[in-house]
């Protein structure tokens, strides 16, 4: 039987493998820093664990002494680990660099055959910003450790999207550009379905979307069209965000951040090559409308 260590399963793609790992019948190991998360499911259908993976250990990636031989006997390690936003005290250098790095030697030091992780689409053209620069330092750091790697480059998931949702429920979508280039989202499922595909040996470096492609202006009008509202959507051109960017970096970075990234995503095309079976329309009513109605 092939066992895997599975960092990240606090999150949603982090869970969703674990559980494919084992539908799969692998040994599931899984890393966490408070094992309670585990016994429930998360916000958007993500499996609750407890009961599913066949070990649960604790610790925290960013502090070295917790990892002791988590890697122990483990085949592959898979790691979708990473700070979902800025925080004081952490930074995405601290998790998304410098705690895989952590995991990557316990790996080394175990001889462990792969390592698994999952990037950013398209991160080349975004390394200005901190999360993805963070994000590629370890990609780096993987490919320059000698061992047997996939990486894997999704674009967006689902629940990223409902953002929208709550934007068209207060009223109008606001969004730079014209609202004409494309994106595919992907089901955390079928993410999880081509990650446990990557444990096959050699290295690999895959770009992943959903099934569906949408320009944006298609997306935010799913967007009101679920929620049962008419779409009103603002499209603000480039010029002004990048002139406000200018003004707000010195100042305040994390919002800098957030215009670069809104700025950015309107510059490249994100759309990926298709995998899943899952669709963005069925997500949206299932747990973006359900969750607007509720309030």
């Amino acid at each position: 039987m092939q066992r895997v260590l599975v960092a990240g399963t606090s999150g949603y793609i982090g869970r969703y493998t674990a559980r494919a790992f084992k539908k799969r019948g692998w040994f599931v190991r899984v890393l966490v820093r408070d094992p309670e998360k585990l016994r429930h499911p998360g916000p958007f259908g993500e499996p609750a664990l407890e009961g599913i993976v066949d070990e649960i250990v604790t610790g925290d990636a960013t502090k070295p002494d917790t990892l002791h031989d988590i890697t122990d006997g483990i085949d592959t390690v898979f790691s979708s680990m990473g700070l979902r936003s800025s925080k004081p005290g952490r930074t995405y250098r601290d998790v998304d660099y410098l705690g895989n790095v952590n995991i990557l030697q316990e790996a080394l030091h175990h001889d462990v055959q792969k390592f698994i992780y999952v990037s950013i689409f398209k991160a080349d053209e975004m390394m200005e910003m901190q999360i993805v620069k963070a994000h590629e330092e370890f990609v780096q750091a993987l490919r320059d450790s000698g061992i047997d790697y996939s990486i894997l480059r999704p674009n967006a998931y689902f629940p990223d999207m409902t953002q929208f949702q709550k934007m068209a429920a207060s009223g109008a979508i606001v969004w730079p550009g014209d609202g004409n280039l494309t994106i595919n989202p992907i089901h955390g499922e079928d993410m999880a379905s081509v990650c446990v595909d990557t444990a096959a040996r050699g290295h690999q470096e895959i770009n992943v979307g959903g099934p569906d492609v949408f320009s944006y202006k298609e997306l935010f009008t799913l967007a009101f069209t679920t929620i049962g509202k008419d779409p009103r959507i603002i499209f603000i051109p480039l010029w002004i965000v990048k002139g406000i960017h200018t003004i707000i970096k010195p100042l305040n970075a994390r919002i800098a951040d957030m215009l670069y990234f809104a700025i950015a995503v309107n510059e490249i095309d994100n759309a990926a090559p298709r995998y899943g079976e899952r669709h963005m329309k069925d997500f949206f009513e299932e747990f973006g409308g359900k969750r607007i109605s509720e309030k």
